[in-house]
């Protein structure tokens, strides 16, 4: 007997393919704009970088087969806690550290320490907002 393909498989399939397709053209996108940038092309880098952003949304929006499963979304969650949980400790820690040495005369904390600082702050703040809205629309 021959092998046939059942339509579940041809699905797989097709979804590894567009997956495929979606994560090449983001890191051909952020390859050639770090190229093109490194070239002191600046307008096209980021020209470059927003139409492969435009094209990942097409490739995803343009196929009827559903690219990511529930799997998917489990290693997504799960890494996405580990990243906060990451971030927390360096927001705490960093920024208590950076504190207590600028508050004992120890060391002067340059501007662009705090800036990222703020940065995991926004990280949080924009993680309480998204999780507030998922959290009143269930």
């Amino acid at each position: 007997m021959t092998p046939t393909e059942t339509p579940a498989a041809n699905r797989l399939s097709e979804a590894r393919t567009y997956r495929r397709l979606l994560l090449g053209v983001v890191i051909g996108g952020v390859a050639l704009n770090v190229v093109l940038r490194y070239f002191d092309y600046s307008v096209l880098a980021e020209l470059t970088y927003i139409g492969a952003f435009v094209l990942a949304f097409v490739v995803w929006l343009g196929t009827d087969v559903r690219l990511f499963d529930e799997r998917d979304v489990a290693i997504e969650q799960r890494a996405s806690q580990l990243a906060l949980t990451a971030s927390a400790l360096v927001l705490v820690l960093g920024a208590s550290g950076a504190r207590l040495v600028t508050a004992l005369d120890l060391y002067t904390v340059p501007t662009v320490v705090w800036g990222a600082l703020y940065g995991y702050v926004a990280v949080f703040l924009t993680f309480a907002g998204a999780y507030l809205w998922v959290r009143t629309r269930r």
